[in-house]
């Protein structure tokens, strides 16, 4: 093996570790990688700004754009009158598959299931079932209806961009649908049945906390005659405390959180701290001038605005303590609990750094808006802001929007053009406006995107993927083609389980490239290939990001994605290599 080409797979197999052990964030992963790739000359600066330019990158960001006004648009009421309270929970399991794996298709799955999981969560509560039951479901039936078509997920568009920069053909329309359809229909089938035996039955992580509230406020009150009595928070020394914060005033009807430093505390305020009980008390026996009531209203959960969140795989929270995040001031709430990977987290929670996927419960003021913190916390909660149904005239802009955005998937206009037409349609409705375009282009997703086609280019150029094509021909030499094609998808397959999707089909695409023209084969059937392998994460929360969205809100454990999607993923495989073999060979 050349030189160039050591180091490029040494550098990938460095990247692809990082990524698992989650060491650094994705973003900066990806760019250090590059970043090598370009100080040892084997990817040029011109290599590495073609990604800013490839069509199906900013096709991406257009789509993002789009579904973020589409789901303005459409009104909460609608997503009620389609879940009706009386349904059988098998009956509205399978409702709810349909629906988000058809809008799936047509739209980025991530803020669909960022919109979905607060009315399942809802309806579940209603009719007393554990939203364990239906979250990893609402979660597998996305990732299943974003196969149907090339935009369904960014991974698709990826990989054509990287087909698009070799020259080849893109795949089209056909390439998707009928395996698409063929994967979601049977996954869906399978989830209806194994949902109820496979998925455990767990309490939501914040009736915990409703239960044991004591266990992690301390009510407290200013007496008269306190020699706290107006001063501020920072000048009676309520700032910075070890493994404690004041999460909340009461002042008479008046709710104050967060709190900031500048408050004047008063008489008679009730003051709410949360943390170490242990380090509360000794904060009220230090003379501080603060006492305990008698009658306090801690356990009363309906006197606080307790809130979940998750944190996206997009997240610039990702990796700080949460102390220096400037929480409260930013988001305008309080964490009082963390749970991360179906446990809560102990310790103090200023000096916790935090994780994708973490679930926050905090405490929030009534008046918080939960779109000021859309790309960094995912609100989970449904506090009563369900509007009424707005009719098809008031969604008229949005089925402008996705019929242009159809023709575009079907072929017959460019699909750049149909995505730009369908932003441009929902702007002059006054729909989108450019401060919530602005809010919707997340530069970790760019840079991660960019960064996977010169990844793919430099495995490419260096001959690491000409290496390793070689080794997998000897492996199964005097073999038919499929039988390439067989390990080429389970290698992406495994490669997808621990890293993210678009990692996965950049570095598996140079291999499948080579490996197809090295076999004198189509090269479509092996770009399919990859392409489903890359998205069927069903046996691990970490690759893609759905599963890890649904992980705090479900109360699950990494175990429960393997128990229920390890027979989902043969499934899945055996469906997905019969029909290319069928179909394509």
């Amino acid at each position: 093996m050349s030189f160039p080409g050591l180091i490029t797979i040494s550098i990938v197999i460095v990247l692809v570790f990082v990524l698992y052990r989650d060491l650094l964030r994705p973003s900066f992963a990806f760019l250090g990688a590059v970043f090598l790739l370009l100080v040892l000359q084997i990817i040029t600066p011109e290599d590495f700004l073609m990604g800013l330019a490839n069509k199906q990158i900013i096709v991406i960001f257009l789509l993002i754009g789009l579904t973020s006004g589409i789901q303005q648009n459409i009104g909460t009421g609608f997503f009620f009158k389609i879940f009706s309270q009386k349904l059988k929970p098998g009956t509205f399991r399978l409702r709810l598959m349909l629906l988000v794996s058809s809008l799936s298709a047509i739209l980025n799955n991530t803020p669909v299931v960022a919109f979905m999981i607060p009315y399942v969560k809802k309806w579940t509560k209603t009719n007393n079932f554990p939203a364990s039951k239906f979250l990893i479901p609402l979660s597998y039936s996305t990732i299943l209806g974003g196969m149907i078509t090339v935009v369904g997920t960014s991974t698709n568009l990826v990989l054509n961009g990287l087909i698009s920069q070799f020259g080849y053909p893109l795949l089209g329309f056909e390439d998707f649908l009928y395996l698409g359809v063929l994967v979601a229909s049977i996954g869906m089938v399978y989830l209806s049945i194994a949902s109820n035996y496979l998925l455990p039955s767990r309490e939501e992580n914040k009736s915990e906390v409703i239960e044991h509230l004591n266990e992690y406020l301390v009510e407290t009150y200013i007496p008269i005659g306190s020699s706290m009595h107006d001063k501020t928070v920072k000048e009676a020394g309520l700032r910075k405390l070890k493994e404690i914060f004041l999460a909340e005033i009461r002042r008479g009807k008046k709710e104050i959180s967060p709190v900031g430093p500048n408050e004047v505390l008063q008489e008679g305020d009730k003051l709410f701290f949360a943390g170490n009980s242990e380090a509360i008390l000794k904060l009220i026996q230090g003379e501080k001038g603060l006492s305990l009531p008698e009658d306090g209203h801690v356990s009363n959960y309906g006197f606080f605005q307790l809130t979940e969140a998750v944190v996206p795989a997009s997240s610039s929270l990702i990796g700080l303590k949460v102390k220096d995040s400037d929480f409260r001031n930013k988001y305008q709430g309080s964490i009082i609990s963390i749970h991360r990977n179906g446990t809560q987290l102990k310790g103090n929670i200023g000096e916790t750094r935090v994780h994708a996927g973490d679930l926050f419960l905090m405490l929030t003021g009534k008046d918080h808006n939960r779109n000021d913190y859309y790309k960094d916390l995912i609100i989970v909660t449904l506090r009563g802001e369900i509007s009424a149904d707005r009719g098809n005239l008031k969604r008229l802009p949005s089925l402008l929007a996705l019929s242009v955005l159809f023709i575009g998937i079907i072929g017959w206009i460019d699909l750049f053009i149909a995505a730009f037409a369908g932003i441009l349609i929902l702007y002059l409705f006054k729909v989108l406006n450019l401060q919530t375009l602005k809010k919707a282009v997340d530069l970790d997703l760019l840079l991660i995107l960019v960064c996977s086609l010169s990844l793919g280019l430099a495995l490419n150029s260096s001959g690491a993927a000409g290496v390793l094509v070689n080794f997998l021909i000897q492996l199964t030499e005097g073999a038919v083609p499929m039988v390439g094609l067989v390990i080429l998808f389970i290698i992406t397959l495994v490669l997808t389980s621990l890293i993210t999707n678009a990692a996965a089909v950049s570095i598996m695409f140079p291999i499948a490239l080579e490996l197809g023209n090295q076999l004198e084969q189509p090269l479509t059937p092996f770009f399919v290939a990859i392409a489903f392998a890359a998205s069927g994460d069903f046996m691990t929360p970490i690759g893609y990001q759905t599963n890890l969205m649904v992980m705090g809100p479900g109360n699950y454990k990494f175990k429960d994605y393997f128990v229920i999607g390890f027979p989902l993923t043969l499934i899945y495989a055996v469906v997905v290599l019969l029909f290319i073999n069928w179909y394509y060979l």
